[in-house]
């Protein structure tokens, strides 16, 4: 019985592969009238965004349905905030994806819906603001006769949502913000920098933690990491981590289940000791693989230029830290401290990091809109102008800007003054120094 007990398990449960598509059906209970109904999933991939599982449930019995979008990975570090300029019908026309822990400001109204209030979604910018303005209007006919002081200032809200929905309103600004840092609007002119709205990390306090279901005081039988060297661990190898690959056993991002972490520290000449971090979880195949500059946050900023024109400049050695800004001026184009990660390649390596990300998820989410064929056609011109910079057919300047001070390039005359190379060290804005937490440290007292 127990065989046939773990084999109808493994037919219920499907394995979900987001590069297959494919719509896996389970019977389930239906909450409304108790009797089973049938769930439908699908994992699918969002170019410049991430996987998200949707779910689609259906009673035949009482026809109770419901819909719902859930992201499909793990909690980012940091939260998310994005302020959004509304200038035109192209901004009221951006995609936007919505968590249950997103907050959604519109600045100019003094008005706010709080996250956990409303569940995860995919709509546009049009669509919020025209779904908040029916909720408003359905229950201001409520409040209207027992409360109408507070039915006139939801008047006052509604007839500027209105407003801005017929562009009527000066520029209005719109915030969104997700402790999670899975929230995501859609970029009209990507790949190419976006001029009308601005991203930021922030550092999440105790209550958002709390909010979104991460333990304050870690549970240390599950939690906490075990840590073992790959080979003897004896006191020279604990004084010179280079000779070790040491490994931590920790819970999973994807699964929570206990998984093998390999690190190494390592060394990069005339800069400073970096740690390659190796993730596999052999329960539910989650890889990643993360560059991590050793070491704390410097005490200024870094921006390094690098000319690259030649096939030697492109073999350069790069550390693209996880707070690095990447800017190609010549193209217009901005990927911010949450895009490629961090990672230590070449400048070569990372054009082609680009290009493979953009060529293999951009057409798979604009394909079939009508709307979207202006994206696609930007696209492929971008496309072929970084081919144009691996082949050295297009000069340009790559332009890393490190709040934290941790990226590198590898000079090519060392020590020498490298002629393509220029490195500014820059003070952080008290905006950076809140991105980066510096901020909430207390270091006084600290022995």
């Amino acid at each position: 019985m127990a065989n046939s007990k773990s084999a109808d398990t493994s037919d219920v449960f499907q394995e979900l592969d987001v590069d297959r598509l494919e719509v896996n059906v389970i019977e389930s209970l239906c909450f409304s009238c108790g009797k089973n109904g049938t769930t439908r999933l699908l994992l699918t991939r969002i170019p410049y965004y991430k996987e998200l599982v949707i779910s689609s449930f259906d009673c035949p019995h009482c026809n109770y349905k419901n819909n719902q979008l859930d992201p499909a990975i793990e909690i980012k570090p940091q939260g998310v905030r994005m302020s959004l300029k509304i200038e035109n019908k192209e901004d009221l026309d951006r995609y936007v994806i919505t968590t249950d822990y997103t907050s959604i400001q519109v600045l100019d109204l003094d008005f706010e819906i709080p996250p956990m209030s409303q569940r995860s979604q995919v709509t546009t910018v049009e669509g919020i603001i025209a779904k908040t303005i029916t909720n408003l209007s359905e229950q201001k006919k409520v409040i209207d006769l027992t409360h109408p002081e507070i039915a006139s200032k939801m008047e006052v809200v509604i007839n500027g949502l209105i407003g801005i929905k017929n562009l009527t309103k000066p520029i209005p600004m719109m915030v969104f913000e997700d402790a999670t840092g899975n929230i995501f609007v859609s970029n009209p002119v990507a790949p190419l920098a976006d001029p009308r709205m601005q991203t930021e990390m922030f550092t999440r306090d105790s209550a958002q933690d709390e909010m979104i279901g991460l333990s304050v005081e870690q549970d240390t039988n599950n939690a906490q990491s075990i840590i073992k060297p790959l080979g003897t661990f004896n006191d020279s190898s604990v004084n010179n981590m280079n000779d070790e690959i040491v490994q931590f056993s920790d819970p999973c991002p994807n699964c929570q289940s206990i998984c093998e972490t390999n690190m190494k520290v390592t060394d990069i000449p005339y800069f400073k000791q970096v740690v390659i971090m190796a993730t596999t979880c052999e329960e539910c195949g989650y890889r990643t693989n993360e560059v991590k500059p050793g070491g704390g946050v410097e005490k200024q900023g870094l921006q390094i230029t690098v000319k690259v024109s030649s096939p030697e400049d492109l073999n350069r050695d790069i550390l693209k830290s996880e707070t690095c800004c990447l800017r190609i001026p010549q193209l217009d184009f901005e990927a911010g401290a949450l895009s490629l990660s961090g990672r230590f390649t070449t400048i070569e390596g990372l054009i082609t990091s680009l290009y493979e990300q953009l060529k293999d998820t951009a057409t798979a989410f604009y394909s079939g809109d009508s709307q979207s064929g202006g994206v696609i056609a930007k696209t492929e011109i971008f496309l072929e102008k970084l081919n144009n910079i691996k082949t050295c057919k297009m000069p340009v300047d790559i332009i890393l800007i490190d709040p934290a001070g941790n990226s590198y390039v590898q000079s090519l005359t060392p020590p020498d003054l490298d002629p393509k190379l220029s490195i500014m060290r820059f003070d952080r804005t008290d905006e950076q120094n809140e991105e980066l937490g510096i901020n909430d440290m207390k270091v006084d007292g600290y022995e």
